[in-house]
């Protein structure tokens, strides 16, 4: 298998960033580089099929695939910092090789994304299903409604979507069979159970107005990780780093200066 595409800067301790679903490594770099370079030696990994990633083929443990592909490329030890659905990830590599990662900051993501009868912190399964319906039928315009959604909820959010969208007309698409694999990973991953005895330090960072993460979740979740940091943005959504950048450098900073 052929290793996923990642980019290296700065020096110091190794800082790992793992972006979200339809995303790739550029959506976050100008944030990246203003505020940890002169730091950590900090690493970009491209989610299988984004940017200049591979893809990965048909598998039996979909999971397992990714996670194995974001192990070959990762820099270790590192503390880790996964997106949306590269937070999942970031989690079950976590829980997989605790050896392996210094610090868990959880950005814009939760243990499940997808609602059940006992978990009510996340998606709609309705408007899951939606995408996955829309997904096949116009990639691109699905991708947009996603970016928007992402934004929607934070301060001043029609100038900041309308930017975005801009950026991301000079951005590659990802391949739509990552798109897909990648939703079904957000519909079928639940991390709550093992994470109940993670012993490595967490930062669950998250705005205070995500469409996709009810803020509430923050209550609920001490039943799971009684010890585990939360830092909860003011007038963010779900791309914090984009609509705050100074308060979620700040927030991400003071948890990682507190790892031993």
């Amino acid at each position: 298998m052929r290793t996923l595409h990642y980019e290296q800067f700065g020096d110091g301790p190794n800082l790992t960033f793992i972006h979200g679903w339809g995303a790739q490594n550029s959506v976050w770099h100008d944030w990246i580089k203003n505020h940890f370079a002169e730091h950590f030696r900090v690493t970009l990994i491209e989610l299988p099929g984004c940017g200049n990633s591979h893809e990965i083929g048909k598998t039996e443990n979909l999971q397992q695939a990714w996670v194995e592909a974001l192990m070959k490329v990762l820099p270790e030890p590192t503390h880790l910092v996964g997106w949306s659905l590269g937070g999942l990830l970031s989690q079950s590599i976590t829980i997989q090789h605790p050896e392996k990662v210094v610090s868990l900051t959880c950005l814009a993501s939760t243990p499940r994304f997808i609602q059940t009868d006992d978990w009510h912190w996340a998606m709609n399964p309705k408007l899951m299903n939606d995408f996955i319906q829309a997904l096949g039928k116009d990639t691109l315009a699905t991708l947009q409604h996603f970016w928007k959604l992402q934004i929607q909820g934070s301060d001043g959010a029609r100038q900041l979507i309308k930017h975005f969208l801009k950026q991301m007309q000079t951005r590659k698409i990802p391949k739509l069979s990552s798109l897909s694999q990648g939703l079904q990973l957000l519909k079928e991953m639940d991390n709550r159970q093992a994470l109940q005895t993670s012993s490595t330090p967490v930062l669950w960072l998250l705005g205070e107005n995500d469409p996709l993460i009810p803020k509430e979740f923050v209550a609920d979740f001490s039943t799971i990780q009684p010890l585990a940091q939360v830092s909860l943005i003011a007038g963010a959504a779900h791309m914090p780093f984009y609509s705050h950048p100074e308060e979620t450098a700040q927030a991400l900073q003071t948890f990682l200066n507190s790892v031993k």
